[in-house]
């Protein structure tokens, strides 16, 4: 997979902005597969659409994940790194997959458009059962959905999405609190796309001010020879 040049991780961050979540997760996605459409995109499972997405950070950004968590309990800040390449082992593209219950009723994963759609609902549970409904492949007419049948599809979807999950433990060596957190690929990736689009910002900026340089002139450049120029702007 390519990284995304300065030029282009600039239009990425422009264009998702004044976005959600979910439209963000699919703009990234769309970079990371750029010859899958807007709606294929959309209808791909949830743990390969961010198994595509690590691909594209760790061409970006390196293999090496890198953060910060508080502890719950006292609030202390615990920095971790994370290697790219040991959580893709861990997280098989899945693009679709089904699940049969016993009762015949058939189920695919979610995707972004599921998710898209019931992120109207305040409601946890309507929402819950909305995208449970959505995915069902053959649910006959007058069918009831009872929170007996809707722990049932839900159990059976985290069977299979299990792996692609990527859960993580902390201790915290100050209180000794253990807590665990999900790791929202789709954001942490956003926030550095956003992170380094500010940069690039600043550079561009600052070599503009100093040199009359156009933004694509500047971006254009090298990271090691427009670093020399902007040392020398301060200088």
């Amino acid at each position: 997979m390519n990284a995304l040049a300065d030029h282009a991780l600039l239009g990425l961050w422009e264009r998702g902005a004044g976005c959600g979540p979910v439209a963000r997760a699919l703009l990234l996605l769309g970079a990371a597969m750029p010859e899958s459409s807007a709606e294929r995109c959309a209808e791909i499972a949830i743990g390969a659409r961010d198994a595509a997405i690590l691909q594209l950070r760790r061409a970006t950004f390196g293999n090496t994940l890198v953060g910060c968590a508080n502890c719950p309990g006292c609030g202390e800040e615990h920095e971790f790194d994370l290697d790219v390449e040991r959580l893709l082992a861990g997280t098989p593209p899945r693009e679709h997959g089904e699940i049969v219950l016993a009762s015949g009723l058939r189920f695919r994963l979610p995707n972004s458009g599921d998710l898209a759609a019931v992120a109207r609902h305040n409601d946890v549970d309507a929402a819950v059962r909305q995208l449970l409904q959505r995915c069902c492949l053959n649910a006959p007419s007058g069918i009831d959905w009872s929170q007996s049948l809707l722990d049932e599809v839900e159990s059976g979807m985290a069977a299979v999405e299990t792996k692609a999950d990527i859960e993580l433990r902390f201790d915290c060596v100050a209180c000794g609190q253990v807590w665990h957190d999900r790791l929202d690929v789709a954001g942490w990736v956003w926030e550095e796309i956003a992170a380094r689009a500010g940069r690039l910002l600043d550079e561009v900026h600052a070599l503009a001010m100093s040199y009359g340089w156009s933004e694509q002139q500047i971006l254009a450049m090298s990271d090691a020879r427009r670093d020399a120029y902007l040392q020398r702007c301060f200088t």
